[in-house]
């Protein structure tokens, strides 16, 4: 099955992966979107599987990523797409990319991405990947 890469994500794309959300939950994934460069990764039968984006901050780029249950299966090809989206930033930007990680799985995904643990603050890990590493 192929699977491509389209910018920018749409609130369809959201409610395609993240599913039923509570309305907070909703509401702040929604925001993303306007916040940064976004991008969603989709099936033969343009079904969205997975979703991104990246928020400027001060001093780091903030890495925002979902995959649907439906992604499993294809999660290889996933993280291919999703690491040329770390390409697209922008070159002269010298500022890392952070995510935060809550779970094991959460923190796999970060590892293939080329992301690396820099902190654990109450329960949350950050991790960070150098604007010049390469996954």
């Amino acid at each position: 099955m192929s699977l491509t890469l389209h910018a920018p994500c749409s609130r369809v794309d959201l409610g395609e992966v993240y599913g039923e959300l509570p309305p907070l939950n909703w509401a702040v994934a929604c925001q993303q979107l306007t916040m940064g460069p976004s991008y969603v990764v989709r099936d033969a039968s343009a079904r969205a599987l997975a979703c991104g984006g990246f928020i400027p901050l001060g001093d780091a780029w903030e890495n925002w990523f979902h995959a649907a249950p439906a992604a499993g299966p294809h999660m290889r090809a996933v993280v291919r797409l999703a690491r040329l989206t770390f390409a697209d930033l922008p070159h002269s930007d010298p500022r890392p990319v952070e995510t935060i990680v809550r779970t094991p799985a959460g923190a796999r995904l970060a590892r293939l991405l080329g992301f690396r643990h820099a902190i654990t603050v109450d329960g949350l890990e950050l991790w960070r990947r150098e604007p010049w590493a390469v996954s």
